[in-house]
């Protein structure tokens, strides 16, 4: 009898060891950890992360993981939730295949259970590593099709992330990480994404306070004995059934062990907006760099894209929180326009009063892209774009297979070093700024990552 799709992740959680994984796969995960932690940095002064962090400070926890930014301490479910989110808070986070952002659960996840446990650095890049490679799995094998996509839009492959990372760490065996299989992702959230885009919220970019709760939990309850659906991932009424119209069993274990996502599909973010607003900002950009051009000489911005990006909320020229603004192309085009550093600059309370970028958003349009439509209905890790300026004497246009920051054109050690001091700087000293960048750039070598948290507040 052949083993199920849920028994054969569980076995590869189980038995994936540090010192099988390969040299450029551990050094991903490590620019995977720099930039999130970076992220979480970023995005602790963020309403959101404050609201968050006034209901955390009100619970009466024991003391288990650190609030980056802050240096309290709380149960590890509850730090990971808030470090992920503020990970999130910015639109900053790392992007798999223009679908969803896996990371942030992942990483926030290790590292505050590791955190409580003690764990090596070797062991958190290990669960890391693991977490990512049968997420990044599970979305390639329940990805709806297009028309599907269109009215369900739902993105609780978040939690599986959490669920792997924390069944690692704690070293569960593997029917128990199939019961916390079973039992996180049983109680994911499936909201649909499109109410989310119609109703901002603080929650906008998706549950994963909550998902890194869940997932902690689960392997938790798991490892002392509590049972779930131990087949979730299975048979015509499983997961993918919540969340999708196509199971493609093959992708479940595709290359598992052998080829690794993290390499083939990750990106960063250079700017903190939407993915899907990322080429345009690049190609705004280059434009006015290559022609010398000011925001005074630039008449009209034409943004041409996918149709999911170029309508509502994503034309918004008026937003009045974060929450509005995360989506708006326009907001992050003038944002870019004017020189305002990517990050927690982009989202302040001046940004909403500031004249200059409300003049410039009104220049902004967008329009659907034919070509655009096709290539992300084929293959959506295609950034494929047309951006036209005009001004009063010339037009200019700039078109994109991929942007920056894509496996195709990733981004430099160097730039991703300096997007994490930008954001950690708003935070800490430039001591404890050149510290982090060490320590993760050698992660392996910490015998205990408790080491990390002493410098991320």
């Amino acid at each position: 009898m052949s083993k199920s799709v849920t028994d054969r992740l569980a076995e590869y959680v189980f038995e994936a060891k540090f010192n099988e994984m390969p040299r450029d796969v551990i050094e991903k995960a490590k620019e995977l950890i720099l930039d999130d932690v970076g992220n979480a940095l970023g995005g602790f002064p963020i309403r959101g992360s404050k609201i968050l962090l006034k209901w955390a400070r009100t619970l009466s926890c024991k003391p288990e993981s650190t609030i980056i930014g802050d240096g309290s301490k709380t149960l590890s479910c509850i730090a990971a939730g808030l470090n992920s989110y503020m990970a999130w808070a910015t639109d900053f986070m790392e992007t798999y295949r223009n679908l969803g952002h896996p990371g942030s659960n992942i990483v926030q996840t290790a590292l505050s259970l590791g955190e409580r446990e003690g764990i090596s650095g070797k062991d958190v890049l290990t669960a890391v590593i693991v977490a990512y490679e049968v997420t990044s799995r599970i979305i390639n094998a329940t990805i709806p099709t297009p028309k599907f996509r269109r009215r369900v839009w739902n993105m609780s492959w978040h939690v599986i992330g959490s669920v792997v990372a924390a069944s690692k760490i704690l070293e569960l065996n593997v029917a128990e990480i199939e019961n916390a299989f079973g039992i996180g992702i049983g109680n994911a959230p499936t909201y649909n994404l499109h109410k989310l885009l119609y109703v901002p919220a603080s929650m906008a970019k998706g549950a994963n306070f909550i998902h890194c709760f869940i997932g902690i939990i689960s392997a938790e309850l798991a490892k002392m004995g509590f049972t779930g659906h131990h087949d979730i991932l299975d048979g015509d009424y499983g997961y993918w059934s919540t969340i999708s119209d196509v199971n493609r069993e093959e992708e479940y274990t595709k290359g598992l062990g052998k080829e690794y996502n993290l390499l083939k599909y990750v990106s960063f973010k250079p700017w903190s907006t939407c993915r899907w607003a990322q080429p345009g900002v690049e190609s705004l950009l280059k434009i006015m760099k290559e022609n010398n051009l000011t925001v005074n000489d630039v008449e009209k911005v034409v943004y041409c894209a996918h149709e999911k990006v170029t309508s509502f909320p994503y034309n918004n020229t008026d937003p009045k929180t974060p929450e509005d603004a995360y989506w708006s192309v326009p907001w992050a085009f003038a944002n870019a326009a004017l020189g305002y550093p990517p990050g927690p600059s982009w989202y302040s309370d001046e940004r909403f009063e500031d004249k200059r970028l409300k003049e410039f958003m009104k220049k902004v349009e967008l329009r659907t892209y034919r070509p655009a439509v096709t290539a992300f209905s084929k293959d959506p890790q295609k950034s494929v774009t047309l951006l036209i300026v005009k001004t009063k004497e010339k037009t200019y246009k700039e078109r994109t297979e991929y942007c920056k920051g894509d496996p195709q054109r990733p981004m430099t050690r160097d730039e991703l070093v300096s997007k994490f001091k930008s954001q950690a700087s708003q935070v800490i000293d430039s001591e404890k700024v050149e510290e982090n960048v060490r320590i993760i750039e050698w992660i392996e070598d910490l015998d205990n990552v408790k080491e990390l948290f002493d410098l991320l507040y």
